[in-house]
């Protein structure tokens, strides 16, 4: 037992003399820099920016060298680092340079500024060509950039105004880059003193907005009740002028959802309980089409103009409905007839499936029965098929809107054609 722990203690010693040996014999396989400002001055993206620049001169100068060959001459190469180091890094001296031999080389760095530093930065970030309220939902995107730029700059030595603004520059193009792939960014940094200025532009590129096309319909209240909203929702929906087509595209759910949110605001929409619907349709002349309808409500104003009809060719008719389910609707309808003067009023039953709308009314005056089937499929454009139980038989119409207040409908009844004008209240 003690002839083997003697061999164990040989073996020990053994390893421990020729250790250093081995190691020095072996060649560096990885280099790392840091950098340390003596006067906790510089900020970490500026301190990242000194590393990197100096990480290179490094790995050229010692990366695959033999350690004891590099152990020898530490002090030459370490003057070595700080003469390359005061070069390249304009504004800074090198106050110590330190090596930690091993396969893994560590070069410590410790610098201070030549003079005074930056104490006070000012930053001011605009967006070109875009409006002042849509530019604060794009600065949205990037919550850290004043921050960020305010971080790297301060602290930093006055002498370093050129290299800090490249650093700034790069920081800067790469977050708009990724915030907003739409947009480039052009930087400018002056310095006055120890005080910094720091202007950055965003502004549009591609295929931009030149026009925005607002149309508000509604399918069941007048459409004069939103005229007030039409104007400040229009100012509102005017702010996408300038921006990037593809922006647009890449956001669409997000910029559907801010409109919404300002339409839902709107005092008429509130009044009445309008629940709006928003649809976009991207291009250099973009759509908004804004649908505002009433769950709870149908109230509508006609008055029709009839082009190729002998008699009755001018009317009106207003409807008002209380929807008892969200498919059900029951009405009254009053109708009049100029010239001669006539007077109807019809109350009745409308079920609504999808876009297909079946309903029933008597005509009171008439005595008549009312059957009615209307298809809408799209947005502007209807089909209604109406049967009179008297003599008015069937009657076909292909309806077409124009706008929220002027509609045309071509009309066959009673083996006549003609045009009708519809005026939308």
């Amino acid at each position: 037992m003690r002839i083997k722990s003697c061999y164990s203690l040989f073996g020990l010693l053994f390893v421990l003399m020729f250790l250093p040996t081995i190691v020095f014999a072996a060649p560096i396989e990885q280099v790392q820099v840091k950098i340390q400002d003596a006067g906790h001055h510089a900020g970490d993206t500026l301190l990242a920016r000194m590393t990197a620049s100096i990480q290179v001169v490094a790995e050229q100068l010692l990366m695959n060298r033999e350690i004891e060959q590099i152990e020898k001459s530490k002090s030459d190469y370490s003057n070595l680092l700080q003469e390359v180091t005061d070069r390249v890094l304009t504004g800074y001296q090198v106050e110590k340079v330190s090596l930690v031999l091993g396969t893994t080389t560590q070069v410590n760095i410790a610098l201070s500024p030549w003079g005074k530093v930056i104490g006070d930065v000012q930053v001011d970030i605009r967006f070109s060509d875009v409006d002042d309220n849509m530019a604060g939902e794009l600065l949205k995107k990037m919550p850290q950039l004043q921050t960020q730029i305010r971080n790297t700059v301060l602290g930093a030595s006055v002498d370093a105004t050129d290299w800090a603004g490249g650093v700034l520059r790069q920081m800067i193009r790469a977050d708009v880059a990724v915030a907003l792939p739409n947009f480039r960014a052009a930087i400018d940094l002056s310095r006055q003193e120890d005080r910094a200025v720091v202007q950055v532009v965003i502004y549009p590129v591609g295929k931009l907005v030149q026009n925005v096309h607002l149309e508000i319909m509604s399918d069941n209240m007048p459409n004069i009740l939103f005229l007030e909203t039409k104007n400040i929702f229009g100012r509102e929906v005017n702010n996408l002028r300038g921006l990037p087509i593809q922006y647009i595209n890449d956001n669409l759910e997000s910029v559907r959802e801010r409109l919404l949110k300002v339409l839902r605001q709107q005092k008429a929409v509130k009044l009445y309980g309008i629940v709006p619907t928003l649809t976009i349709i991207p291009g250099a002349d973009t759509i908004v089409e804004a649908q505002l309808n009433s769950p709870r409500y149908k109230v509508w104003f006609e008055g029709y103009g009839d082009v190729g009809r002998d008699g009755h060719n001018i009317s009106g008719v207003a409807h008002i409905g209380k929807y008892i389910s969200g498919a059900d609707e029951i009405f009254a309808e009053a109708s009049v007839i100029v010239n001669p003067t006539e007077w109807d009023f019809s109350p009745g039953y409308m079920r609504k499936l999808g876009d297909i709308s079946i309903g029933y009314s008597r005509r009171i005056s008439a005595g008549e029965n009312n059957y009615k089937f209307e298809y809408k499929f799209s947005p502007k454009w209807k089909i209604r098929i109406e049967h009179f139980s008297g003599p008015g038989g069937n009657e076909f119409g292909i309806r077409y809107r124009i706008h929220e207040f002027l509609s045309t409908e071509y009309v066959y009844s009673k083996d006549k054609t003609y045009l009708r004008i519809v005026g939308n209240l």
